[in-house]
């Protein structure tokens, strides 16, 4: 009798012991890093900022990283490179950067805002540039502006000489003579025009540049949640700012070390919320992302910056807007 009461004794110990041994074994899964999302100095990609401040990532369970460019073509290398996860930037940048690493744009973050070219108060018309020095970012689809405008007076590149400046520049190369026009856009915009520059080129705004949110396939393969997330966190922050406009404006202010001051509302910018992404991922509409972005890949071949066109039913997903 004694034995058998040893022998049941045992046993529970033993059934008692085996789930916490097994329970030892078990690894604890590695947190996920942050999402890191590149943002620049931007009146659209402070959405992103909201969303951090509000908290609204940590309310979908997703952890975000703002990482700041000072210098927006910056981006591009270290989004190819897998330094950041994701990015707020232009269709055809989008292109330019899936030509070495696989993109998928998620989002149509907003309509990219005002953008033109810019001349001192000597030049008067658009032929008055004929032998001069043009501004402009090279290699993306940014050149379309400038190549119609000189289309527009029958002229075309051969007729001008052009150079790299950043947008953010475009006062300073105007102001020192290394330019006599410059392709720019806001804010920087509005600190050319007032300091006595002016629009030459064009003369009433068409947004071909909408800003889209992108991440690397990768990511995005990887991580599909967490895209989820961010997205339903986006969309909330875009809604929240769009009746708190000094709110947003002190948000960027304390994020990139600046007085409020310092960041300027841009009232042309139209901030895209989900319904507005439905409407532009319709792929049956004259407007669609889709349409926008064959246009920027067809220039980019026709002016030898990529070979081949590319599918945008493989970049453009919106299958993971909420």
């Amino acid at each position: 009798m004694k034995t058998n009461l040893l022998t049941k004794f045992t046993l529970l110990v033993l059934l008692t012991l085996v789930p916490t041994a097994c329970a030892g074994l078990q690894t604890t899964p590695e947190p996920r890093s942050p999402l890191r999302v590149e943002f620049t100095q931007s009146w659209g990609d402070y959405t992103l900022l909201v969303a951090q401040e509000q908290g609204f990532f940590e309310k979908y369970g997703v952890e975000v990283e703002p990482v700041y460019y000072d210098v927006f073509s910056d981006t591009y290398p270290d989004l190819a490179a897998g330094q950041i996860d994701g990015a707020l930037i232009a269709v055809g940048d989008v292109i330019n950067v899936n030509r070495n690493a696989p993109m998928k744009v998620v989002a149509v973050q907003d309509n990219g805002g005002d953008n033109a070219v810019v001349v001192g108060p000597n030049i008067d018309s658009i032929s008055d540039l004929k032998g001069k020095t043009i501004g402009m970012v090279i290699g993306s689809q940014y050149e379309m502006t400038v190549v119609e405008m000189l289309q527009s007076a029958g002229m075309t590149l051969s007729d001008v000489t052009i150079v790299v400046i950043d947008p953010k520049d475009a006062l300073t190369a105007l102001s020192s003579g290394q330019v006599q026009a410059a392709f720019t856009w806001e804010p920087f915009l509005s600190d050319t025009l007032s300091n006595g520059y002016k629009i030459i080129y064009p003369h009433e705004q068409r947004h071909l540049f909408p800003d889209l949110i992108v991440f690397s396939k990768s990511i995005v393969d990887e991580r599909p949640e967490d895209v989820r997330a961010f997205l339903k966190a986006w969309f909330q922050a875009a809604e929240y700012r769009s009746q708190r406009t000094g709110q947003t404006r002190d948000v960027a202010a304390r994020y990139l070390g600046v007085s409020a001051e310092k960041i300027r509302p841009d009232d042309n910018l139209r901030v895209y919320d989900i319904n507005d992404n439905k409407a532009l991922f319709n792929i049956e509409t004259a407007n669609s992302i889709y349409s926008i972005t064959k246009i920027t890949s067809d220039y980019l071949i026709s002016s030898g910056i990529m070979a081949e066109q590319i599918d945008p039913l493989e970049l453009l997903d919106p299958a993971y807007l909420p």
